[in-house]
């Protein structure tokens, strides 16, 4: 396969297969959940809702686009593992990297990173020190006959965030990791790009972008809509870190494309949906708590030990 920038050859990609019948694509998105685990939806209201689907048999897919482990007082408690917790026990299938993942440091990081059950996705974390990406830039799904890419990047500016910046130099001052950050974008773009057309090139009918990169109050040379704008065969995107709310946000791409977005706020107060038709067609939207109510009671007692044992 050929080799997208920072990663080691036959990386690229961890296929998986989901059910044999001809049904839409779904995929479900949490992002800058920020540690909480009871407001608004809650994750025992996402998980009864999610109930409904058999997964063997569904076309439905679970990610989060980042800042999922700092923000409430027990994330800060436990470094970030009560968020890990109730993550795996929801069953994400993957996760993208956000800026409050590093608040605990690099070693922290790497841990919780590691003790996800879901595939973390990122092709812009480069360990420079080794000249590989910390993470698979991309992976293919099958669903049926339709194979879907998930392309996941990380917004630069975790380099440059006051908590953050000193964790990715050693005390030499060299710097340890490289987000493809220079102040023109085009690095960045050039990364994503790669990992775009590499995934075609093992067989993906359609790339989904997952970004923890936002649009409103971000560097504008690294937002979503700036990365669409410069690049070429996205065919959608859920993002995260700017914390708004995009029901069904449009973009442009460098060929006069359009490419859908979808956010969904902060703190869980809404369920992102991309729903990806059998016909081609991208649709997003949300759920919001009027669309789901109810809680697991499963899910909320482990939440409440989780809980629990952090305090």
């Amino acid at each position: 396969m050929k080799d997208v920038a920072g990663s080691k050859k036959n990386e690229g990609r961890i296929d998986k297969t989901f059910g044999d019948e001809n049904k839409d694509v779904v995929v479900f998105s949490t992002n800058d959940s920020m540690g909480a685990s009871n407001d608004n939806l809650s994750y025992a209201g996402i998980k009864l809702y999610l109930n409904n689907f058999d997964r063997d048999t569904n076309y439905v897919t679970l990610v989060d686009t980042g800042n999922f482990s700092g923000g409430s007082e027990i994330a800060e408690k436990s470094k970030g593992k009560s968020s890990i917790e109730i993550m795996n026990a929801m069953g994400y299938d993957l996760v993208v990297p956000g800026t409050s993942e590093f608040d605990y440091g690099i070693d922290t990081f790497l841990e919780n990173m590691e003790a996800l059950d879901a595939t973390v996705i990122c092709c812009n974390m480069l360990d420079i020190k080794n000249n590989s990406l910390a993470f698979l830039p991309y992976v293919i799904y099958e669903y049926g006959d339709t194979k879907i890419a998930y392309v996941g990047v990380t917004n630069p500016e975790v380099m440059y965030n006051d908590r953050n910046h000193d964790k990715f130099f050693d005390e030499n001052g060299e710097q340890l990791y490289y987000f493809f950050e220079d102040e023109t974008g085009e690095t960045l773009y050039a990364q994503v790009q790669n990992a775009v057309d590499v995934a075609k090139e093992e067989g993906a009918d359609k790339v989904v972008l997952l970004a923890h990169l936002g649009i409103e109050g971000v560097e504008p040379m690294w937002s979503s809509t700036t990365i669409i704008a410069n690049t070429s065969g996205i065919d959608g995107v859920v993002d995260g870190h700017s914390m708004e709310i995009l029901e069904s946000g449009l973009s442009i791409n460098k060929n006069g494309a359009f490419v859908p977005l979808v956010q969904a706020g902060s703190r869980l107060s809404n369920l992102g949906v991309m729903n990806i038709t059998k016909d081609g067609y991208n649709f997003p939207a949300i759920l919001s708590e009027k669309s789901i109510g109810k809680k697991d009671p499963d899910m909320q007692n482990l939440i409440d030990e989780v809980i629990k044992k952090y305090s």
